[in-house]
């Protein structure tokens, strides 16, 4: 009795082709997204010529405020250097005598600035005066006025000299004000610096002692009275210039 074969299990049936899901299949945009705009930005070509045509209009518009700016820069450069050059040109004071110094002096920086208007002189007067003549009495035989016109003195040693000064009023002069009056003794001869304040008519004010008690003590000190020396005035005026002024330009007097 022969053997009987193995049966072969049968294929599976496969079902229809139409009854199998079919996947979508998404094409892929992983190109598209690498070609954005950072992308063409790196890659792609450098535009020349609008770079080239940007760069000219930034240098354009520099170029236009440049100009602005830089010619009000150039007038103010101009006036400051014309007015540097005809300060140079202007020569430094050489006051004559130790009374124009010193009145000079207030004029230098920082220059004196009192708020009423007060007009200096100074002068030299020759004589034959004997050493150690007290300059009060010397100004009272100059200047011929009395004991009554004197509000306030004061003689005081100051470097190699003695030097009175005095507060006066003098009746009849035009303007009216108070003067502040001080002189010594240049070997024989009288120097004399004095400084007609301006008021209002109500007399000696503390505001006038204050400010009369600062000019002073600027002009009485030891190295503005040094025998054989005059002070050192770094003044620049035009040769043969006044005495300068101090205080307001104008200003009422009684």
């Amino acid at each position: 009795m022969s053997a009987i074969p193995p049966t072969r299990p049968k294929p599976a049936t496969s079902a229809p082709s139409s009854s199998r899901p079919r996947l979508a299949v998404v094409p892929s945009d992983r190109r598209r997204r690498r070609r954005g705009a950072v992308d063409r930005l790196l890659t792609g070509p450098v535009p020349l010529d609008r770079l080239e045509a940007g760069g000219r209009r930034v240098l354009r518009a520099a170029l236009a405020w440049s100009a602005l700016l830089l010619v009000p820069a150039a007038l103010v450069g101009l006036v400051l250097a014309g007015r540097a050059l005809w300060s140079q040109r202007q020569p430094l004071v050489v006051p004559r005598h130790r009374a124009e110094a010193l009145c000079w002096s207030l004029a230098a920086p920082p220059p004196f600035a009192p708020p009423m208007r007060v007009e200096p002189s100074a002068g030299l007067v020759p004589g034959s005066y004997p050493v150690h003549t007290p300059p009060g009495m010397a100004l009272r035989g100059e200047m011929h006025f009395t004991d009554e016109m004197v509000l306030w003195e004061r003689t005081s040693h100051v470097g190699d000299y003695d030097v009175t000064a005095m507060w006066l009023r003098l009746p009849g002069t035009s303007g009216g004000g108070l003067w502040l009056v001080a002189g010594w003794l240049e070997g024989h001869d009288l120097d004399v610096c004095s400084f007609r304040f301006s008021t209002d008519g109500s007399g000696m004010t503390t505001e006038l002692l204050t400010w009369g008690n600062l000019l002073l003590s600027r002009l009485l000190t030891p190295d503005n009275f040094r025998l054989g020396t005059l002070p050192e005035v770094q003044v620049r005026a035009p040769s043969g210039a006044a005495l300068p002024t101090f205080g307001p330009a104008s200003k009422k007097s009684a």
